[in-house]
């Protein structure tokens, strides 16, 4: 069946600039649905996903496709939980661990900017409910 989609509701997402994010809800909604029909789950009632700080993934932008993915789909009117991973990194000089507050910030302890990432780029699926 075709669906024609309100020329407002396009521009919004045009403008938006959320293609990416698209994606990942049509991802999110393709694996929590799978699962859903595994469990015998006919309809999902929340989405708790965990992002990163530095995923590249704008939260608002998720919030906003989620429920065009999840249009006529078990997870439609489900309510996508969104918990942001703190960036944690190791400097590659001193060993030292810390949570920077931007992105590309030094080494408290020696000043270096080479670091190993240890958390907050990653994206998944935590859990989902349903009945």
């Amino acid at each position: 069946m075709r669906i024609g989609v309100p020329n407002t509701l396009c521009r919004r997402y045009l403008q938006s600039g959320a293609m990416h994010e698209l994606a990942i809800s049509e991802s999110i909604i393709g694996l929590v649905v799978d699962c859903a029909r595994r469990e015998r789950i006919t309809r999902v009632s929340r989405v708790v996903v965990e992002i990163g700080v530095a995923a590249s993934v704008d939260p608002e932008a998720l919030l906003f496709c989620f429920p065009i993915a999840a249009a006529e789909t078990a997870a439609a009117n489900a309510e996508l939980v969104i918990n942001r991973i703190a960036l944690r990194v190791r400097c590659e000089s001193c060993r030292a661990e810390y949570a920077p507050e931007v992105p590309l910030a030094p080494c408290p302890a020696c000043g270096s900017f080479a670091r190993e990432i240890l958390a907050g780029r990653e994206m998944r699926v935590a859990s989902f409910d349903g009945e």
